[in-house]
Formats: C-alpha cells, sequence, structure tokens
C-alpha cells in the first residue's frame, strides 16, 4: 500500500553553509509541500544558479511536492533527468533513493527498493548524529515503515511525541501524527490511528493544504471503515472527494472519486457507484487505482465479464 507518500519528508540542505538564508525566500508559499510550492519552485528553478546551494534546496521542494501530490510520472521524469556525471552532494543522493525507492515500490520492485530504503535509513542517522532534525527522524521512521519493522517506527514516533509535545510547528505535527497514524494502523491498532489521523488533520486543515486534507479525510474515512462507523466514513470519504475537487487537479478528483466508489459497492450502493464513475477518464486513473476501477466496472457492467 502506498497511502504514505504524502508524508514522505525531505529535509532541507541545512547541513551545508549560507543555506538557511535562501530558505527565507521560500516562507509562506512553501511551509508544505503542495502544487502552490511546485509552481514557485519551478519558477525559481529558472533562475537559480545550476548546482549552487539555493539550487539544491529547490530541486528537493521540487520533488518533495511532486511526491506529496502524487506526481509520480513527473517525478520519475525529473529524477531521470538529473546528470548521472555530476558530483552531487552525499545527503542529495540519499534523497534521490528515497524517491527512487518509492517509485520502485509502486512498480513492486520491493527487492531492489528494500535495499535503498535500507541504505537511505542508514545515512539519515549517520547525519542526525551531527545536526539533529525531529523531521529526518520522521523520515526515519517512515522508511522503516516500508520496511515493515512497525515497532522500532512506533517507539521511534512517541519518542518524538513525548518530546515534541508543546511544539507549534504545525507541520511537524502534521507529519509526526500522520505516521502514527500510518505506524496503528499497519499494527491493526484502528482506534489509536483513527486518533491520529484526526490530529493530524486539524493541523492540515491550520496549514491550508487541500491535497494533505484530502488524504487525511481519506484515511479518517478508511478507520472509521474498518471500525464499523460507515456512516462517519461516508462523510469522511465525501469531505475529501470536496478537498481534492477545491484542489483542483485531475489526479486528486479522480482519485478521491475512486475510493468513495469503491466504499459505495460494498455498501451495495450500485446507483451511487454509477453516479460517481460517469465521468471519470480510465486514461487519468494512476496504476495504483488500476485494480480498484476493475473491480467497480466489473460490478457496474457484469455482463462484460469473462
Amino acid at each position: 500500500m502506498f497511502i504514505r507518500f504524502g508524508y514522505l519528508i525531505l529535509t532541507m540542505l541545512c547541513w551545508l553553509p549560507g543555506v538557511l538564508s535562501a530558505q527565507d525566500n521560500f516562507k509562506g508559499v512553501c511551509d508544505m509541500p503542495s502544487k502552490h510550492c511546485l509552481a514557485f519552485v519551478n519558477q525559481a528553478l529558472d533562475k537559480a544558479k545550476l548546482l549552487s546551494l539555493q539550487w539544491y534546496n529547490l530541486k528537493l521542494l521540487q520533488l518533495d511536492s511532486l511526491m506529496t501530490i502524487k506526481e509520480f510520472k513527473s517525478l520519475k521524469q525529473k529524477l531521470d533527468s538529473l546528470s548521472h556525471d555530476v558530483k552531487h552532494p552525499p545527503m542529495f543522493l540519499t534523497h534521490l533513493n528515497i524517491y527512487r525507492a518509492k517509485l520502485l515500490l509502486i512498480d513492486g520492485d520491493e527487492a531492489q527498493a528494500k535495499k535503498l530504503l535500507a541504505s537511505s535509513i542508514q545515512d539519515l542517522k549517520a547525519l542526525n548524529q551531527s545536526f539533529y532534525s525531529p523531521m529526518r527522524m520522521i523520515n526515519i521512521a517512515n522508511l522503516q515503515q516500508n520496511l515493515k519493522q512497525y515497532e522500532q517506527a512506533l517507539t521511534l514516533l512517541e519518542g518524538l511525541e513525548t518530546d515534541f509535545e508543546n511544539s507549534r510547528d504545525n507541520f511537524l505535527k502534521l507529519e509526526l501524527y500522520g505516521n502514527l497514524g500510518h505506524v496503528h494502523r499497519l499494527l491493526e491498532n484502528y482506534p489509536e490511528a483513527l486518533s491520529y489521523y484526526k490530529k493530524s488533520l486539524l493541523n492540515a486543515i491550520e496549514l491550508g493544504g487541500e491535497q494533505q486534507i484530502a488524504v487525511l479525510y481519506e484515511h479518517v474515512g478508511n478507520m472509521y471503515k474498518l471500525t464499523n462507523q460507515p456512516a462517519l466514513a461516508e462523510k469522511s470519504y465525501l469531505k475529501a472527494l470536496a478537498q481534492a475537487t477545491k484542489d483542483g487537479r485531475v489526479a486528486s478528483i479522480t482519485h478521491a472519486k475512486i475510493v468513495l466508489a469503491s466504499f459505495y459497492l460494498q455498501q451495495r450502493k450500485l446507483e451511487k457507484v454509477r453516479m460517481l464513475t460517469k465521468d471519470i477518464d480510465p486514461a487519468k486513473i494512476e496504476l495504483h487505482q488500476q485494480k480498484n476501477w476493475i473491480v467497480i466496472q466489473g460490478s457496474l457492467n457484469p455482463e462484460k465479464n469473462p
């Protein structure tokens, strides 16, 4: 399952001298990865000196935003376009490996992905020895979840929750609570997962990112469904669709519609499924949603099934 993509946190290259001053230009627009941040960064990259400190910061923001809004094809293109002849900073390469690992998981190449994830965790841990960052620790916990190291991830995240209980950093709280929701879900602690997803959602609403809000409403809906609260699940899925519509990207809207249609299918509400999916363009459906789409179409058109 790949619903953690929205939670991939890349730390700025603060370990390089002079980078912090460049970050001031990103305040506000890039408080969190988003389509708005992506638009700003794409424009700024055209003006930044290639391979400068500012360029590396902008590049990471670009890649992180593409991952967050699930533009996986564009992300792969950006990764492939980076020259292999250039000697990039080691930690920049580590972050590139994290993105490549996530994309490999989408493609089903779990073995190669695990190798990249394991080496990336060691690189991030080494960096944290000299320059501690709670966001980097959340990143490590996120990667541990991909490696099915759930208990290790939970221990790490619970420690961060205690240490940063009084933090006013909404993005830190969004990511921390979101990942606690993920790991509890993976451990099948569904009531706990629901509680943390709700906390993460409150911080996403405070920050105002439609993509993250939509994704978190979906997570909340999933947990309501798993805790036998279908009426509340439906409300959450509808809110996810409303936020995706506000986001305005076809990929987000299509995803939210398929999630809601799959829920209605489980509830045997075929007319709602039909109305919800009638305008979906099959060509716009992401690879990870194809299986759900086939099930939906098979239920609506059983005569076409072999």
